[in-house]
């Protein structure tokens, strides 16, 4: 009942200084909404991101002359032997290797009719490297090994080529131009979607040893494998770095002269990336609060100074410190605890705006909401403690003669 009653004059009393009261939230809704709707907006790229990574295949070794993420200087790597089909074979002989698709790359224009797609990516490749980079046939089939072998013009369209080229038409069996030389569509691929804002359905595949008659032999080749069954990745990957620093004559203490690229490469790099915007957040939220404590202090203090004669009052007829105190710090919490649902529903509308406006995901997590509820709530706490405790202080004979 003490409780209940303290409550409800802290209402009361809120509620008496209404523009006082709402400037003082001020702050803390800034900073709540500021938590709310940064941390949806990370959750909504987290699971954009998580879904397009698992598009790209999850236990996919890719081999290659640069790594997925370049630190320090590009020529080190420009200067790097190139990869080759020999080394490729090689790896794929090796029994902790499951399967393994060699590929190569070069960007050419597609053409078809008067319709031409500028500067497409051209992958020359296996068989294997539909099963081992995940890619999914819609409609007619994939290059296949008698392709290969008889070095076909075949060609396979990624979704968005295929849109571009032939729009609501079906490409299966005309012949278009890669670079200038004549292909004989065989398939079209399932859309897989964009990935850190690139297409990923924005290619062409054709046969490798068709690649290096029409593009040349001279270029670094890529190798795509997976482990065999039973094996980890972390062994598949050491004996792969042992077999090619013996076949590219690595001396012993010289670092790898290639690189060896999981998934885990391009989370690392998407962790540092949203580290960045994690203590950006943490930087704004931890401002307005101080702001708003600061302001939720400022106006207790105010408060206990201008309610000095009825703290005399109270006390006169019974009321004890732990009454003054405990009054003047629920105010407190009652004053950050609003403007912290304030703040979440501010923070949740923003997310929910960005989602629908622009193609930014946003998803409002409870883990979000309880940081900002309960930062809210420990800034009253903390900022309201002072003022409740020298209110609480007070002599009640001095409290009755303030004027």
């Amino acid at each position: 009942m003490e409780f209940r009653e303290t409550l409800l004059s802290s209402f009361r009393t809120l509620r008496s200084h209404k523009m006082r009261s709402a400037l003082t939230m001020l702050g803390i809704v800034i900073g709540s909404g500021a938590l709310v709707a940064v941390m949806s907006m990370i959750a909504g790229l987290n699971q954009s991101v998580s879904a397009q990574f698992q598009s790209i295949g999850t236990d996919i070794i890719s081999v290659s002359k640069y790594p997925w993420i370049q630190m320090g200087d590009s020529e080190d790597f420009r200067n790097r032997k190139d990869i080759t089909l020999a080394d490729a074979e090689a790896v794929g002989r090796l029994p902790s290797v499951g399967l393994m698709a060699p590929n190569i790359h070069t960007r050419r224009n597609i053409a078809y009719g008067g319709e031409t797609v500028r500067y497409t990516l051209v992958t020359g490749s296996t068989a294997e490297y539909e099963t081992i980079d995940n890619y999914l046939v819609d409609s007619g089939r994939f290059i296949t090994n008698l392709d290969d072998d008889r070095h076909r013009a075949s060609v396979v369209l990624g979704a968005d080529v295929a849109e571009e080229l032939f729009h609501l038409r079906d490409p299966l069996g005309h012949d278009i131009k890669v670079g200038g030389k004549r292909f004989t569509v065989v398939g079209v691929m399932e859309a897989k979607g964009d990935i850190f804002g690139e297409s990923l359905d924005d290619l062409v595949i054709i046969p490798i040893t068709t690649f290096q008659k029409a593009f040349g032999r001279r270029r670094s080749v890529v190798i795509d494998c997976s482990p065999a069954d039973g094996v980890s990745m972390q062994r598949t990957m050491e004996e792969i770095r042992q077999l090619l620093r013996i076949r590219r004559q690595v001396p012993r203490n010289d670092p790898d002269d290639f690189a060896i690229n999981t998934q885990s490469d391009l989370v690392s790099g998407y962790n540092a990336l949203t580290g960045v915007l994690y203590m950006a957040m943490v930087g704004i939220v931890g401002l307005a609060l101080l702001v708003g404590g600061i302001g939720v202090m400022n106006v207790m203090l105010v408060s206990v100074a201008e309610r000095t004669r009825e703290i005399g009052v109270r006390k006169a007829i019974g009321a004890r410190r732990r009454d003054i105190t405990l009054q003047f710090l629920v105010e407190s919490v009652i004053l950050t605890g609003l403007g912290g649902g304030l703040g979440i529903l501010g923070g949740s509308a923003i997310a929910f705006l960005v989602k629908a406006a622009t193609p930014l995901p946003a998803a409002v997590t409870p883990t979000a909401v309880i940081l900002a509820a309960s930062f809210a709530l420990v800034t009253g706490l903390t900022f309201g403690v002072y003022p409740a405790t020298r209110a609480g202080r007070l002599n009640p004979m001095e409290a009755l003669r303030y004027e």
